[in-house]
């Protein structure tokens, strides 16, 4: 039997220190630990920057005690990295996969261009004759198209992993843009204060409950109440972590010249344009603008020439420009001229 020390903290994610034989690994697989070459121990798979999942360690722990062995847990909410840390960590790993893929990418490529052209060479040098079912070469010449049938087939189907790889590279290499994208931050950020508001009520709640039932027979233990407080304080100082990340990102974009749009940027009968598709405003809201709703392909949508009757609220994170009514008309009268 063996001695394992299970710990988390939101720097390292949840690890495992002990051996991985003794039918150690087979008990924890199931919920959810897999072995990491790179770290030489076990861990919990996306335990890194989080609220330790209890469940699964508990439930690990317990799977190991009841098979013999001697478990210990560990936890620490508060040991953690800053955001910023975790994001560069994040944007170098993309870059790495991005070679990785990237090199994936062009070696299915050029063993597909290979076999595709052996193949070819090989039904080439028949020049389209056809089997002489009884002739002494039937059996070379039909060897000879299987073989180049199987060739051909291996080349698409590399061609198909090269196109693959080479999309997995590209999305790798645009990860930092993609995040640093100053609408997409904004909407993060929307949900994040949201998440954050969660907290706050959970805090208060939990405060609220125990000065409900204190001096009860059913008080809550000092103990578990400050476990829980310690856990949603943790919860809460990451979410302001990157709360105020993201922020400066705004800000420094701006600052850069990057516009991002509110209600101050429009009125009734502007246009905004929305997913490509300029939209007359309808009205202004605090954090959307209202607009006519439903589907519609056309490239300018107004309230004169609109096809559904319902309207529809785009938030201003959706909006990439304004043209006044002055400008849409000068623009319709310039197409119009063409």
């Amino acid at each position: 039997m063996a001695d394992i020390t299970i710990t988390h903290t939101r720097a390292d994610g949840t690890l495992v220190d002990g051996p991985t034989g003794d039918g150690v690994y087979e008990l924890m697989n199931p919920h959810g630990f897999r072995y990491s070459p790179t770290l030489q121990c076990m861990y919990l798979r996306g335990s890194r920057d989080r609220r330790a999942n209890r469940l699964k360690i508990d439930s690990a722990a317990a799977a190991l005690r009841a098979a013999g062995h001697t478990v210990t847990v560990d936890i620490n909410e508060m040991e953690r990295r800053s955001f910023a840390e975790a994001e560069a960590e994040r944007y170098e790993r993309a870059g790495e996969r991005a070679v990785r893929f990237e090199k994936k990418a062009d070696a299915a490529q050029a063993s597909s261009d290979a076999k595709w052209n052996r193949g070819r060479a090989i039904t080439r040098g028949y020049a389209g004759e056809p089997v002489k079912i009884d002739h002494y070469s039937a059996k070379r010449h039909m060897r000879d198209l299987d073989r180049a049938h199987n060739l051909m087939g291996q080349a698409v189907q590399e061609q198909q992993d090269a196109t693959y790889y080479q999309g997995r590279a590209v999305a790798a290499a645009h990860f930092e843009q993609h995040r640093r994208n100053p609408q997409l931050t904004l909407r993060r950020l929307e949900q994040l204060t949201a998440d954050r508001r969660v907290i706050e009520r959970q805090q208060k709640a939990a405060v609220d409950a125990a000065m409900r039932v204190a001096g009860s027979a059913a008080a809550i233990d000092p103990e578990r109440l400050a476990d829980a407080l310690a856990r949603l304080d943790a919860d809460h100082f990451d979410l302001c972590d990157e709360i105020g990340y993201w922020e400066a990102l705004v800000e420094q974009a701006k600052a850069e010249g990057v516009k991002v749009w509110g209600p101050g940027d429009f009125k009734k009968n502007d246009y905004a344009l929305v997913c490509g598709r300029w939209r007359q405003v309808v009205r202004v809201n605090d954090k959307s603008l209202t607009v006519p709703g439903g589907p519609d392909e056309r490239r300018i949508i107004s309230i004169a020439t609109r096809r559904y009757s319902w309207n529809g609220r785009v938030p201003y994170t959706s909006v990439s420009g304004r043209k006044s009514p002055e400008e849409m008309a000068a623009m319709l009268a310039e197409r119009a001229g063409e």
